[in-house]
């Protein structure tokens, strides 16, 4: 498995509490090269997952492909700035405005013509918060949703050598988002119809949502739309983005026996909110934990784990796992 960081949680931390952030102002003035650097030293990275910037080294593609190779990072993937701007409030690339939409647009062909100048064509991650709504009677939902199919379909086609995903979550910033779920996400890439266009999933995504990480992973995986896993932790209330693998633990073994099962062969990213917490520390941390959970799969057995599966006998699973890993 190859592991990779998510570099726009790495800086300050703020939330409406505390706007002024959780951590030192410093925090803000380290800039990408640091970053990867720091990242590198953890020893547990291959890659990292970035964003366009307007200025500095984030927004020249040599300059990234630079200092990537020289910490031996990849692109993940690059997520473009289509929610933490005041003018996408109403959504990007399915709001009511035009306008909004051509410029949500014109900026996505942008991250996709600076993936394709990237070492190894990252994807693009599609994570549309601000498309949806708030209110009852506030949205055309038919409008918004061909909005969507019209313009990713568009978007694949204007490179189809990079590949495009759509991360479901169910809401936040927006009351409710358009890509609620994986499955909402998958439906939408049946439609889009383009082989480019996959899903990003997102375990804290799908622990709030109240659904089944290995169940998203089989699925997706069942139309050849895996591109992409995103792990962190929650209390399955909200989006906490905690360390991964610090809340729970049978879950996680389950979902590496899935990606083991679909052979997925991609990134998981570290995809964690620290507040408090030493951000690189943390990411360590979450990647140790995931290695031990992938680990684990071979300590009980796939074979055995199948075996159990099919019988679903929930007390000889849960002795099978204890007597494996708890020696």
């Amino acid at each position: 498995m190859k592991y990779s960081a998510i570099i726009g949680s790495l800086g300050q931390t703020s939330d409406r509490f505390m706007k002024c952030g959780y951590k030192d102002p410093q925090v803000d003035n380290v800039e990408f090269p640091d970053v990867i650097g720091t990242l590198a030293k953890t020893g547990v990275l291959q890659g990292a997952d970035l964003y366009q910037a307007p200025t500095g080294p984030l927004s020249d593609p040599d300059t990234v492909n630079e200092i990537l190779t020289k910490n031996s990072f990849t692109a993940s993937s690059v997520l473009p700035q289509v929610f933490g701007d005041r003018q996408w409030q109403w959504g990007s690339i399915t709001a009511a405005d035009a306008h909004t939409r051509k410029k949500a647009m014109e900026l996505m062909r942008q991250n996709i013509d600076f993936n394709a100048k990237l070492v190894g064509s990252p994807s693009v991650n599609l994570w549309l918060g601000q498309d949806g709504f708030d209110y009852p009677l506030q949205t055309n939902y038919g409008k918004q949703y061909d909005y969507l199919i019209k313009s990713v379909r568009e978007l694949a086609d204007y490179n189809p050598n990079i590949r495009l995903t759509l991360e479901g979550k169910i809401r936040e910033p927006r009351n409710r988002c358009l890509v609620d779920t994986t499955l909402t996400a998958l439906l939408m890439c049946m439609e889009i119809d383009r082989d480019n266009v996959g899903v990003a999933i997102d375990t804290g995504h799908v622990f709030y949502a109240q659904q089944n990480v290995a169940q998203n992973i089989e699925v997706a995986a069942r139309y050849g739309k895996l591109f992409m896993m995103h792990v962190n932790d929650n209390y399955n209330l909200w989006d906490d983005d905690m360390i991964a693998g610090s809340l729970r633990y049978m879950e996680y073994i389950e979902m590496f026996y899935a990606l083991k099962k679909v052979k997925y062969d991609g990134f998981m990213s570290i995809d964690i909110f620290p507040y408090r917490e030493d951000q690189y520390e943390s990411t360590r941390e979450s990647v140790l934990t995931m290695q031990k959970f992938d680990e684990a799969v071979d300590l009980i057995g796939f074979d055995r784990l199948a075996e159990l599966i099919e019988e679903g006998n929930p007390n000889k699973t849960v002795k099978a796992v204890r007597e494996a890993i708890f020696k």
